[in-house]
């Protein structure tokens, strides 16, 4: 990805919120999966010319799978405008995305995601360990069950958990919580240990005013 690529996809993306819910309503399938090649598709328009024969319910699926997927690209090219962050070389391979510093002990995936909705009613962002175990045990398993060094990218909307979506679109925000991170990495982080791995929470929050944040710990 390079910034054309970038300011094209990220108003794309910002568009399609308005036609994806916040939920799919169905895990992650196959099925429906192979219908499709998404990952030749790089703009909303050939998207749609390939989903175009596919039932409603289908098309709303692959819609928030691309929607993702893009915005998951767009984290990690934020992340590597750092001169001190590179992405992995070999796209296919699954097991990090970034390193630090060049630093092989720093290197993650990255993983955006919302609060569980068992967390939501009392969530509070200093409560780190406890949501980091709940990924882990709950939806990140990564390849082949093996478990990964991770960032996990948090949106969370105080004011309405129905505008999260929109936090994974805020570019600005990101970019100035990203370089934060690595500001904060490079004068000593304290992650959260899981069983082998280390793992982090970046928190892109807005408040019950609407008011737009990010938080690290």
């Amino acid at each position: 990805m390079d910034e054309s690529e970038y300011i094209r996809i990220g108003k794309e993306l910002q568009n399609l919120i308005k036609s994806i819910p916040l939920y799919w309503g169905r895990i992650q399938n196959n099925k429906t999966d192979s219908k499709i090649n998404m990952f030749a598709c790089y703009t909303i328009g050939q998207l749609e010319k390939v989903i175009c024969g596919l039932n409603e319910n289908e098309k709303i699926y692959l819609r928030r799978r691309w929607f993702i997927w893009q915005c998951s690209r767009i984290d990690e090219y934020l992340f590597c405008k750092s001169f001190n962050v590179k992405a992995n070389p070999n796209p296919k391979d699954q097991d990090w995305d970034i390193v630090f510093y060049n630093n092989n002990g720093l290197r993650f995936d990255i993983k955006g995601t919302v609060v569980p909705k068992s967390m939501r009613k009392n969530f509070n962002t200093n409560n780190e360990k406890k949501i980091i175990n709940f990924y882990y045990e709950n939806q990140s398993k990564g390849i082949r069950y093996k478990i990964q060094n991770r960032l996990f990218i948090v949106h969370h909307s105080f004011h309405n958990q129905e505008r999260s979506i929109y936090l994974r679109c805020h570019w600005k925000l990101k970019e100035k919580a990203y370089d934060a991170f690595v500001e904060k990495l490079r004068l000593g982080v304290d992650f959260v240990r899981y069983e082998t791995v280390i793992s982090k929470c970046i928190y892109i929050l807005e408040n019950e005013n609407k008011e737009f944040s990010f938080k690290i710990n």
